[in-house]
């Protein structure tokens, strides 16, 4: 818990006292948006959205010992609140300027992480790599957007050595106001890829918004990038200050020697790693993080064990295993996000698993959004290339995205993806299948998975 200035706290979001503090300073202990995880001394914001205003929890607030209320609306303070209360114009505004005074205040090192794919792996690898050398902190979830980046920092305790941060976007300008928001001594950009092209335009346009993050770096600042990215290296060609930029080439820059289970060994400058996960593509995002570590100058058995201690985000070919009377059914979850890079790796992976003999490998995969003009043309082009993975039996396309003169006996597709088209796949999963879901967060396939546990419900599901 640290003490806050109140009258630098009122001058840094410009706003006025309702309820006067006491003293001259605050208790701080973070920020919170919902009133059901505030902690002691933490700020409450009320930030009003479609579904709740937050003003309608103050009371409850101040009883789960919020230390400062920031609001939007006076007339919607109840009366018996005494913590201290100040209104501003704007909530967002607010939270933002003042995680720029508390970055201000942080001794730690600031890792920020972007990328059209990975990026989130990528954070819970660095994340666990730096915790073996000190107190660290983690974007929680995917907390990557205009609010999520400050209350990040804003969570951050005074004494954190790491601060390892995710950065998203899905419009331009977006990564250059965060990073400008979070200012990293260290950056890592995991791939440059063709995601949020309705608003990104094209793989240049991709660039540019990534690149942004190195243009945000810290006076002596580290970039780790992919190499051979011509639009990514024209991207930072205008950087201004003085920064050291690693290229890595992401398929050459490691070597896997042995898969085993849900685990991958692989070497990197004859150092050998052992990672939780599948996937060349995982491999690739530690890399990055390994390669940054030692950009670092972190002890090389701390980054090998926190490697081999990370665990992949949730949904992110996450393994769940579901008994049957007989064969037990096999699920990787890859559900959180999907775009045609993502997809295509996804894919590759599961095409590669050392499966049980005669298991049944069924790719139930979701549309693609916010690929804008270009969404046609990249449906198509993933379907024509199904027939790459020779070992997958069966493949479920849903959504309306996907071409309409499908002509393969294989592949099955279903415009919606509405409850009754989950049962009806939920309900084609035979015991002995292993299946992978791939989709766009908006498909949510993972609806799926409750339904072919209700079809055999009278053994508990295992998660790994």
């Amino acid at each position: 818990m640290t003490l806050w200035n109140a009258q630098e706290i009122q001058s840094t979001i410009e706003g006025q006292w309702i309820n006067k503090p006491l003293t001259d300073s605050i208790a701080f202990d973070g920020v919170a948006i919902d009133s059901r995880s505030i902690k002691n001394n933490q700020f409450f914001f009320t930030f009003i959205g479609e579904q709740t205003d937050g003003h309608q929890y103050l009371s409850q607030a101040q009883h789960s010992g919020a230390s400062l209320c920031i609001v939007t609306h006076p007339d919607r303070v109840p009366n018996d609140i005494t913590i201290p209360v100040i209104l501003v114009n704007d909530a967002l505004d607010a939270i933002t300027k003042l995680a720029i005074q508390w970055r201000s205040k942080l001794n730690a090192t600031v890792i920020a992480i972007t990328g059209s794919n990975g990026k989130t792996t990528t954070c819970r690898l660095m994340y666990s790599i730096c915790k073996q050398a000190g107190s660290t902190r983690v974007s929680q979830k995917s907390f990557n957007n205009a609010l999520g980046v400050p209350i990040t920092i804003l969570n951050t305790p005074i004494d954190t050595q790491y601060l390892v941060a995710e950065l998203g976007t899905s419009s331009p300008g977006e990564i250059s106001q965060r990073a400008q928001t979070i200012k990293p001594d260290y950056a890592i950009i995991t791939s440059i890829g063709r995601a949020h092209l309705e608003e990104l335009k094209d793989t240049t346009g991709v660039a540019m918004e990534k690149g942004a993050i190195v243009h945000s770096l810290t006076s002596n600042g580290t970039a780790v990038i992919p190499h051979g990215i011509q639009e990514l290296d024209s991207a930072l060609e205008s950087v201004e200050q003085d920064c050291k930029i690693i290229r890595v080439d992401p398929k050459t820059a490691f070597k896997v020697i042995d898969i085993k289970g849900d685990t991958t060994q692989f070497i990197i400058d004859d150092q050998q790693f052992h990672l939780n996960m599948l996937g060349q593509h995982n491999v690739s995002n530690a890399t990055m993080a390994i390669v940054a570590a030692q950009a670092l100058g972190l002890d090389p058995q701390e980054i090998r064990d926190g490697i081999a201690n990370a665990q992949p985000p949730e949904m992110r070919l996450e393994r769940l295993e579901i008994p049957t009377n007989t064969k037990s059914i096999l699920i990787y979850n890859d559900a959180y996000n999907a775009n045609p890079d993502s997809v295509r790796a996804a894919l590759e992976t599961f095409d590669s698993m050392n499966l049980q003999e005669g298991a049944n490998r069924v790719a139930i995969l979701g549309s693609m959004l916010e690929l804008g003009s270009q969404s046609d043309q990249e449906h198509r082009n993933l379907v024509d290339e199904l027939n790459k993975y020779p070992s997958i039996d069966r493949f479920v396309l849903v959504g309306s995205q996907y071409p309409k003169d499908i002509d393969n006996p294989m592949i099955s597709r279903f415009t919606s993806s509405n409850q009754e088209t989950m049962i009806e796949i939920g309900n084609s999963i035979t015991p002995g299948s292993c299946i992978l879901l791939k989709g766009s967060r908006g498909i949510a396939l993972e609806k799926i998975i409750p339904i072919i546990e209700s079809n055999h419900p009278t053994i508990q599901s295992v998660s790994k």
